[in-house]
């Protein structure tokens, strides 16, 4: 008698047990993957938050590379923060290559008249170095000998840089104050945190 209730007892558990619903697997409750960002997704991104003139990787390789050569005698005194640049580029005479503006940045190439600038040619071949000059740089469509018009405010009037023998005037401070109180309509902005942000690299 008594091996038949341990053999009915031993019959009610297994059917008591089979008659439980299954319990989910936990990789079933596993949170969904959410898809990696494509390369293409992340470059789209970074133009809406910097002008594209200011983001290609291999120029700003580049410009690295020529910067340590260009700064060689002054890098040893350079902080970290000084040795910060942004670049912009466009074709400002019209010959289907494009220029380079560089701002470099922090205390040692700014003070309170301004920050040194370069423009370089395709090669890296320095056509002006600019010094106390304030961002942004207006670009206007108006060529003069052949280049674009240039607009810097300094001492809260618009300056007129016009390419001349080579080269635009390499300080702003020293030319007297442009026909008119503000850039035209059409003039592309170079260096302006609100109208066109360029990406910061180091060197």
């Amino acid at each position: 008698m008594k091996s038949h209730l341990t053999l009915l007892t031993l019959i009610l558990a297994l059917i008591s047990i089979s008659c439980q619903p299954e319990k989910k697997k936990d990789l079933e409750l596993d949170a969904p993957v959410i898809p990696k960002e494509s390369s293409t997704d992340a470059a789209s991104q970074e133009q809406e938050v910097y002008t594209r003139q200011s983001t290609d990787e291999q120029t700003a390789a580049n410009l690295q590379n020529f910067l340590k050569s260009y700064l060689a005698k002054d890098y040893e005194y350079l902080t970290e923060n000084d040795k910060r640049f942004q670049f912009y580029e466009v074709d400002i005479n019209d010959d289907g290559d494009k220029e380079i503006f560089v701002r470099l940045m922090g205390s040692y190439f700014c003070g309170t008249g301004g920050c040194t600038f370069l423009l370089l040619d395709k090669y890296g071949e320095v056509i002006t170095r600019f010094t106390v000059t304030r961002a942004p740089i207006f670009i206007e469509p108006e060529k003069r000998n052949g280049w674009s018009l240039l607009l810097v405010k300094d001492s809260g009037v618009f300056k007129e840089l016009v390419y001349e023998k080579g080269s635009y005037p390499d300080n702003p401070s020293v030319l007297p104050k442009a026909p008119y109180d503000a850039p035209s309509g059409h003039a592309e902005i170079m260096f302006d945190e609100t109208f066109a942000r360029s990406k910061t690299f180091n060197f």
